[in-house]
């Protein structure tokens, strides 16, 4: 199956800063059979959301090919979050690293039973965050949002978001 997947860090790591930190992680799934399609720019954003002060996130979005179905390749994303330094999983707090499912290859759909529970898919806010949308319009612009009916470049160009998201000079 094919994937979109948020990545995402605000920490620096036992492997070094941020950007440092999410290339790490592109090993780590690499090592895990996740064959890496296509790979974004990265962006910095500020923390969304946060009740207290935290550093900028630096964001991507990475295409991958993997045979695993959603919910097994959720558990080993929290097994890699954990060995990059994330033990505490609460909302809006800082991570060193972050891993989403976001979107699977049109016509690649699950069925009703197999989208329940932990791993909803396409992700329930892909469309509010710039931060989200912005890395996935560099690697899957025209895939369609199975729920939306639009493709990612509509769902960008029609959102109202101004989340302050800039493209910095690294890549993935």
């Amino acid at each position: 199956m094919i994937y979109i997947i948020g990545i995402g860090s605000n920490m620096s790591s036992k492997y070094g800063n941020s950007v440092k930190s999410l290339k790490t992680v592109i090993k780590k799934l690499k090592k895990n059979n996740m064959h890496i399609i296509k790979k974004s720019s990265l962006y910095s954003s500020p923390p969304k959301d946060f009740n207290r002060a935290a550093y900028k996130f630096v964001n991507g979005a990475i295409m991958i090919c993997s045979t695993l179905k959603p919910e097994n390749l959720l558990m080993i994303f929290k097994k890699i979050e954990t060995e990059m330094g994330r033990n505490i999983y609460k909302k809006n707090e800082s991570r060193t690293c972050d891993l989403d499912i976001l979107l699977m290859r049109p016509g690649n759909s699950l069925d009703s039973q197999g989208n329940r529970g932990k791993c909803l898919i396409p992700h329930p806010r892909l469309h509010e965050r710039e931060f989200v949308l912005k890395p996935m319009m560099d690697i899957c612009r025209n895939w369609i949002h199975s729920e939306k009916k639009q493709t990612i470049s509509e769902i960008y160009r029609s959102s109202n978001i101004d989340d302050k998201v800039y493209k910095i000079a690294e890549t993935l």
